[in-house]
């Protein structure tokens, strides 16, 4: 009489194909999660410019973004009292909100400050850039006179105006 059922060899071999499977899923998993965060980090500096956008022109003040190595800050115009003088002051205006950013990856051209004029108007061109190979969907941020757009490095190393393509 035949026995049916599985041979210690073949339990084996599965067990084997299915710890590889997992160990895969496990690699590519790491790089996606690494993907989303670079993709969120440049979907949250959008927001808190279009957030600093909307708070010039509702205090009718002017609104400053400060880009540092490894983190931004928003500043309201508040020195001299009570409107500002249209000049970032570093400890006399009023810090709104500090934001850490992903250390060495992110970077700018047009200079370290984003200013927002009490209408809501950048007064000076920017770009921000996100270099990676994780090739994110969005990995730049143009910051024109009236309009705040992210986009898609045509060529990666190179931060610049013409080099974000809007998505």
């Amino acid at each position: 009489m035949k026995k049916k059922g599985f041979t210690l060899i073949e339990i084996c071999i599965v067990i084997a194909i299915t710890g590889i499977l997992a160990g895969l899923a496990f690699v590519n998993f790491r790089g996606l999660q690494s993907k989303y965060n670079l993709e969120n980090q440049v979907r949250e500096t959008y927001s808190d410019l279009m957030s600093t956008r909307l708070m010039a022109m509702n205090k009718n003040r002017t609104h400053f973004m400060l880009l540092a190595s490894g983190s931004y800050t928003i500043y309201d115009d508040t020195s001299p009292a009570p409107g500002g003088d249209g000049t970032l002051t570093v400890g006399s205006d009023t810090q709104v909100q500090a934001q850490k950013i992903l250390q060495n990856q992110m970077t700018w051209s047009g200079g370290s400050q984003v200013e927002f004029d009490s209408r809501g108007l950048c007064r000076s061109q920017k770009t921000i850039c996100v270099y990676s190979t994780l090739n994110p969907a969005y990995d730049c941020i143009k910051v024109s006179w009236t309009r705040i757009i992210m986009g898609k490095l045509v060529t990666q190393g190179v931060c610049g105006d013409d080099n974000c393509a809007a998505k």
